[in-house]
């Protein structure tokens, strides 16, 4: 009788702990389905066609995922330029795939943005603290971005705000400085990866190619230009 009420007791401590491992193994999958735009676990990738549109709902550009890369198109559909992996580097070209330039990730954790020989550094985006800072080829400070509540906030060289990326119900839109949107998508996107839209030090193709890069990073091993 005393060994019935051993096995039994086991059998109940048994189907505890499973039940205990397995609410332990829901629990993260239930916080990362509540994550939203903008949160740590939103830079998976391109989750399709990110479209971005004005103030006024008019679209300005698209960036679609493509097997090697995404293509950049502006709002009649028409290429502006190419972004595709070659190793971990992010080769950026035109519509007639002349390299305007690479986006090269290193292992800790910096971007270069070099010319289309790649002989030369033209910006470098590096972390800082929690946030983010662009320097140019003579190393200096372009801009500095660090997140925020519901998104990030962007400052140029001397320290005046530039812009921030807000996250609300599902929208992620770039503002100016007196807060009026510039740019906005409904697609999932990082809002540190958002914020680079904002480094008009840069041509459009480059920032959109450092927004490619910081949501859908690639090894950083070495590569081949």
């Amino acid at each position: 009788m005393g060994r019935l009420f051993l096995m039994g007791s086991l059998v109940v401590l048994t189907g505890a702990t499973a039940c205990t491992r397995q609410g332990e193994a829901e629990a993260p999958r239930e916080a990362a389905a509540k994550a939203g735009p903008g949160s740590a676990s939103a830079a998976v990738g391109l989750q399709g066609t990110v479209k971005f549109k004005e103030d006024g709902g008019r679209e300005r550009f698209s960036l679609k995922p493509k097997e090697d890369g995404a293509k950049l198109v502006d709002a009649d559909d028409r290429e502006i330029a190419r972004l595709k992996w070659k190793g971990a580097a992010l080769k950026v070209s035109g519509p007639d795939d002349v390299a305007l330039g690479y986006v090269v990730g290193s292992a800790g954790g910096a971007l270069t943005v070099r010319d289309g020989e790649q002989q030369q550094v033209l910006f470098t985006l590096a972390r800082q603290g929690a946030g983010w800072r662009l320097n140019d080829m003579k190393g200096q400070l372009l801009y500095s971005m660090w997140p925020e509540d519901e998104g990030a906030r962007i400052q140029d060289g001397a320290g005046a705000e530039v812009g921030r990326v807000k996250i609300r119900e599902g929208k992620v839109s770039l503002r100016d400085a007196e807060g009026r949107t510039q740019l906005s998508t409904k697609s999932l996107l990082d809002a540190e990866a958002v914020a680079c839209l904002a480094f008009e030090a840069m041509d459009l193709p480059l920032r959109v190619a450092l927004l490619f890069h910081l949501q859908a990073p690639r090894s950083t091993e070495p590569s081949s230009p």
